[in-house]
């Protein structure tokens, strides 16, 4: 039974005094939260929130789990905001947003901080009464939409039903979140993040909602004896970097866990010689949950992302939708229990196809079973007739001194003649003329030609290269006379 209160009520009743939820400035136990998260659902039922409404949260991200609990509690379905730009017109009923000008619209808004909480949870003691736990009434019910860019770019929402959410729950064990210690960077916008969190709160361990990019988090996770630290590769780099620029030793971590991209060897290296803990690839998606898993070593193929999990059925598929021979490559398509239910916003895209969801991936089957990347259909391009794979491009970069960060873009600095560009984020002394010849020799006819310094590479939320963002950056540098 998916009832994420039930658990809450539980552990206030068993463990109270255990840590709940910890934040950069403030911890609640499992009583304080329960006593919480039941005042603000009262609360939010008296403005007129009902189940079964849709609700956006644009908080910080304590204040997020706070509310998301308190609306799981009387069965709406909620989306967070953290790190979304656009909500692509997805129909929500309210907004809960902070003090200020608001960043989305909705028919109803309703301000919160941590005053509004504190005031709810006053008023709630004073009256003796706090709202009760609605069910949700059918398993098909959707209790949480996810903002991804889907395989189109274009934002969507991708719609969870308790079905799903619960199916991910009774097997994230098997690949991503048990009931060890996690600092887990993702944040509860993403399927990664939000997860993680409702197996913290099944397992009764504490759920960190800790901002990422600042040494006081690597501290704090030091101090509660974190064992496991998940998040993109981009996120645990950063993280790895702060904690060796601060010299935090971190005793209790047991492993590395990394999603939403491939990690490289530069960063399997720091984190062998920083932590000195194993790292466990995970590929998936926002609509599929996880899909394979495999451990990385420093001599690990990148687009090999390793078995499927148990319970998924993966295939690759030629362009007629048939399924192919191992070793032969086509389009990766995939299907699980835990899959969305489609998109509630955007349209459909071809992805949910039969019962299946393609994630927009090239890949091949391997002999032993392992699922090899080849690409993004929708990130391949044509450059004068040659088919170039940008990631392919910004894996050759990796390494080079110098250069902290890369990515590869399409320009065109003439009109109808597109061209390789390579963003570069480098270090003071990094020879652009060095790399550019060296790509010319390890990629003949597939290496950029045009390249510029940029301050950072635009990313999504979970890591992923905003490339578009990208072209049109450099398109604006080159209309300046």
């Amino acid at each position: 039974m998916f009832a994420p209160a039930q658990h809450l009520q539980r552990h206030a009743v068993d463990r109270p005094d255990d840590l709940a939820l910890v934040a950069a400035d403030s911890r609640w136990t499992f009583a304080e939260l329960d006593r919480c998260v039941a005042a603000v659902a009262h609360r939010l039922r008296d403005l007129g929130i009902e189940p079964r409404h849709l609700v956006a949260i644009d908080l910080p991200p304590e204040e997020d789990w706070i509310v998301t609990l308190a609306l799981l509690r009387i069965a709406t379905a909620t989306v967070s905001l953290t790190g979304v730009a656009d909500l692509g017109g997805l129909p929500v009923d309210a907004l809960l947003t902070r003090p200020g000008a608001p960043r989305f619209t909705a028919p109803r808004v309703v301000t919160v901080d941590r005053l509004w909480i504190e005031q709810a949870v006053a008023d709630a003691d004073e009256r003796d009464d706090r709202a009760a736990t609605v069910l949700y009434a059918r398993d098909d019910a959707i209790c949480r939409v996810i903002m991804t860019s889907g395989t189109t770019g274009a934002p969507r929402g991708a719609a969870l039903s308790v079905r799903a959410v619960q199916h991910r729950l009774e097997t994230l064990h098997r690949y991503w979140t048990d009931e060890r210690i996690e600092l887990n960077l993702m944040t509860l916008s993403t399927t990664g993040g939000f997860h993680t969190a409702l197996a913290n709160l099944q397992h009764g361990t504490p759920y960190l909602a800790l901002p990422a990019g600042d040494a006081a988090v690597a501290r704090i996770a030091a101090e509660l004896r974190v064992e496991v630290i998940a998040g993109s590769p981009v996120q645990v780099g950063r993280l790895v970097q702060l904690v060796r620029e601060a010299g935090i030793t971190m005793p209790a971590l047991r492993e590395v866990r990394t999603a939403g991209g491939a990690a490289t060897r530069t960063l399997l290296e720091v984190i062998g010689a920083t932590l000195a803990v194993p790292v466990r690839g995970v590929y998936g998606s926002t609509e599929g949950g996880g899909v394979t898993m495999r451990m990385l070593g420093v001599d690990s193929d990148p687009a090999d992302v390793g078995a499927p999990l148990p319970g998924i059925e993966l295939q690759i598929v030629d362009e007629s939708g048939a399924p192919v021979a191992d070793g032969v490559s086509g389009a990766v398509r995939y299907r699980s229990p835990g899959m969305a239910d489609g998109y509630l916003t955007g349209g459909d895209d071809g992805s949910f196809r039969d019962g299946w969801f393609f994630p927009g991936d090239q890949g091949r089957r391997g002999a032993d079973g392992h699922l090899v990347l080849e690409g993004r259909t929708s990130e391949i391009v044509n450059v004068g007739g040659v088919k170039v794979d940008p990631a392919a491009v910004d894996a050759a970069v990796e390494g080079f001194p110098g250069v902290v960060d890369a990515a590869t873009f399409l320009i065109e600095q003439t009109p109808g003649v597109p061209e390789l560009g390579l963003a570069v984020v480098a270090a003071a002394g990094c020879d652009l003329r060095a790399l550019d010849a060296l790509l010319r020799q390890r990629m003949p006819g597939k290496h950029p030609t045009v390249y510029g310094q940029v301050s950072v590479i635009p990313r999504t939320r979970t890591g992923k290269v905003e490339r578009q963002r990208l072209t049109e950056e450099f398109a604006r540098r080159l209309a300046r006379p």
